[in-house]
């Protein structure tokens, strides 16, 4: 890896983060405060380029996202309704380049009118750029018992880094099912 970019990836996705900076020449880090972010590291946090952008203002997100690019991976955790972002993106990826993107378990659902899954959707799209590798991490939930919970933050990282490590179309981290067990 030369050049990687990541959105999204300053809270649970940390321990992802320096793992695929440390196989990168130079990141690129954009959150809303990436100026506070630090890998822990002095020879990670060295090749970090910290920008504080919040992808409200889409416009101004991929104006700086762009300057930046090309990018040889991508670790990405974008919010569902921002399909026009991650579409945009997916054009900064350098042939042979991959796209790891994170989303939650409700990315999986069927629109309200039957419509495909987010997930599916970005699936489908990424398949048509044969340059591109894409794999998915669907962050399910943990059954324990009578009860459930939410991933912790280093079972998110690791699906996640086994993901930038031996990508499959998608990986399910937890279970997703029975859906009405998931954590309230």
């Amino acid at each position: 890896m030369t050049t990687t970019l990541l959105i999204g990836t300053t809270g649970m996705l940390k321990a992802a983060a320096a793992h695929a900076v440390a196989r990168s020449r130079k990141a690129v880090t954009l959150s809303r405060h990436a100026e506070d972010f630090s890998l822990g590291s002095d020879t990670l946090d060295v090749k970090l380029t910290r920008v504080s952008q919040s992808y409200d203002d889409g416009a101004a997100f991929l104006d700086v996202v762009a300057r930046h690019a090309p990018y040889d991976l991508a670790l990405t955790w974008i919010r569902p309704q921002a399909e026009i972002l991650r579409a945009a993106i997916d054009g900064m990826i350098a042939p042979g380049g991959r796209i790891v993107e994170v989303m939650g378990s409700r990315s999986i659902l069927l629109g309200e009118n039957g419509e495909a899954s987010i997930a599916e959707r970005r699936a489908q799209a990424l398949a048509l750029q044969p340059d591109i590798t894409y794999s998915q991490v669907i962050l399910g939930f943990m059954l324990e018992g009578d009860g459930s919970r939410w991933l912790t933050h280093e079972e998110i990282s690791a699906a996640t880094i086994a993901q930038m490590e031996k990508p499959q179309a998608r990986f399910v981290a937890g279970v997703l099912e029975p859906w009405e067990r998931r954590p309230k």
